[in-house]
This record gives C-alpha cells, sequence and structure tokens, in this order.
C-alpha cells in the first residue's frame, strides 16, 4: 500500500475546506491543547513521572546487582577452570547459562515493552486522563469548540494561530478548579 505524502494530505485538505459552504466554515469552531505543557505543569503528570522513575532506578539496580553477579561467577569459574572436573564445569556453565537466563527474563518484565514499568505507567496514568478528558469534553460543550487538536501528535494541525484556538491555559484552569472543588468537599 502506498502512503499518501504530507504535501497531498495539505493539499486534498485544503481543497476540501474550500469546498465546503461558507456558512458551514463559519460554525466550525476549533481548538487545540499541548499534551506537553500539560505534562509538564500538571503536579499529577509530575508525580507519576517521578514514581515511574523511581522504579526504574530499582529496576535497573536489581539488574545491575544480578549482572555483576553473573561477572563473579565467570571470573570465578575461569580461576578455577583448570582445577575443576568436567562434571563440575559442566555444572558451574549449566549455573551462569541459568543465571544469564533469569537475567534476561527479569529485564524483559520489569523494563521491556509490556512490563511491569509500561503497566504501572499505565495503572497510574489512567485516572489522570480521565480527569482531563472529562474537563476537555466540559471545555469543549461550554465553549461550542467543534475539533480540539493535540498539537503534541505529529501532524495533528499544520498550522494553528496560539492566540486564537490554543485552549492549553483553559484546560489546565478547569482542571484547577476541578482540583480545588475536589479538595473542599473532602
Amino acid at each position: 500500500m502506498k502512503r499518501l505524502g504530507v504535501p497531498f494530505l495539505v493539499t486534498a485538505l485544503l481543497l476540501g475546506a474550500l469546498s465546503l459552504p461558507a456558512a458551514l466554515q463559519a460554525d466550525v469552531k476549533i481548538g487545540y491543547i499541548d499534551s506537553e505543557i500539560l505534562r509538564e505543569r500538571l503536579p499529577e503528570f509530575q508525580q507519576i513521572q517521578r514514581e515511574i522513575e523511581r522504579l526504574q532506578q530499582q529496576y535497573e539496580q536489581e539488574a545491575m546487582d544480578r549482572q555483576s553477579k553473573l561477572v563473579k561467577l565467570q571470573e570465578d569459574f575461569r580461576k578455577q577452570e583448570l582445577l575443576m572436573s568436567e562434571q563440575k564445569k559442566a555444572q558451574m556453565q549449566a549455573e551462569f547459562d541459568q543465571a544469564v537466563q533469569a537475567l534476561q527474563q527479569f529485564t524483559q518484565e520489569k523494563l521491556g515493552p509490556n512490563g511491569e514499568l509500561f503497566r504501572k505507567n499505565i495503572e497510574l496514568s489512567q485516572p489522570i486522563f480521565e480527569k482531563v478528558n472529562a474537563a476537555l469534553e466540559e471545555l469543549a460543550q461550554e465553549d461550542s469548540y467543534d475539533f480540539i487538536f493535540d498539537v503534541a501528535s505529529n501532524g495533528a494541525i499544520v498550522y494553528a494561530d496560539p492566540d486564537k484556538f490554543n485552549v492549553t491555559d483553559q484546560l489546565l484552569q478547569k482542571l484547577e478548579e476541578a482540583r480545588e472543588a475536589q479538595e473542599t468537599g473532602q
């Protein structure tokens, strides 16, 4: 399947927009947010980031400890190799191979693409995403936005006037109001 280039897509979108009736174009209200700014400014995201970094350091330290044990096991084997029977060599080699496999399994389970660290990030982030989406929906309904895009996503918007359409600060305000309401309601 052939991928369409960005210039073709921009031209197609522009032609499509020009072909819409003028009345329809006037009724469309578009805004955008920058989710990277949300991640930087919302304390909940910062707290999650610190927790994930702490967990990652813990797992990496444990992996390094296991790696150090492997190196020591290998050094011990080399030092004693000449004095060992073939049976003892085979036993130590099997222990080493098992330890290497255990390290690889640990690394995959904890730090791999679907590992515990990844799952923990999703688990911790999900409630915040739900709050952001609720505030975003409320903002869109109150201010009659037809579309709100996330400019942090690649290619979502080619150009947008930030003074006219950026609703990130308004979304942050909504989230702050929701946080204050939650704190006073407790």
